[in-house]
């Protein structure tokens, strides 16, 4: 009789506690802490965020690799063009190092390319590229001296002056680009006949 009394009351506690709301019971773990049965794993819409914030730091970064991919290529022939003009003025010492006739025969104003002819350097009027993308030219203009001081001047200069026939203004100018965008660099310097 005491035993259907406990089994009485057993029965009697567990019918009664039914409510209308569910309330998930915490449970005991292995490691003796309790946990909720709603944390037991990840939920689809914590997937579809971790999905999303994963795609947009990698769109990001290939955003980021292309900009920088793109600057390097346009820095790229930046440092071509002024490897061009240095070779160029470096060029052109060397002709006139070789005899100052190899300029003074050269035409005033007028664009000259450079090209080697497996011995040394010489000047052309034919166009020529460079790696099929650059245009080097280089022009050779008349000098002229203040007849009180020797101070270079400008042809157009209203001071008394003389032609200097040991001296010529070197330009070299670099041009690259499509038709649309072309760009150029140039530097200027002056060459004399140090050795004749």
């Amino acid at each position: 009789m005491k035993d259907e009394l406990c089994t009485m009351k057993y029965k009697k506690e567990k019918t009664t506690s039914t409510s209308i709301f569910h309330i998930p019971r915490l449970r005991q773990g292995s490691g003796g802490q309790a946990y909720s049965m709603f944390h037991r794993g990840i939920s689809l819409v914590e997937v579809v965020i971790g999905t999303a914030l994963i795609l947009l730091a990698l769109t990001g970064m290939v955003s980021a690799y292309s900009f920088y991919l793109k600057a390097g290529l346009k820095n790229t022939d930046h440092l071509k063009s002024v490897f061009l003009l240095q070779e160029g003025v470096e060029a052109v010492t060397l002709l006139r190092d070789d005899t100052w006739s190899n300029l003074s025969s050269l035409a005033t104003g007028t664009p000259y390319y450079l090209s080697w002819n497996g011995t040394k350097w010489v000047g052309t009027t034919t166009a020529t590229l460079i790696d099929t993308v650059f245009t080097r030219t280089v022009t050779l203009d008349s000098v002229y001296r203040k007849t009180a001081g020797q101070d270079i001047v400008a042809s157009s200069s209203p001071d008394a002056k003389a032609l200097d026939a040991n001296a010529r203004k070197l330009t070299v100018k670099v041009s690259w680009g499509t038709a649309g965008a072309m760009q150029s660099k140039q530097v200027v310097t002056f060459l004399t006949n140090l050795f004749e």
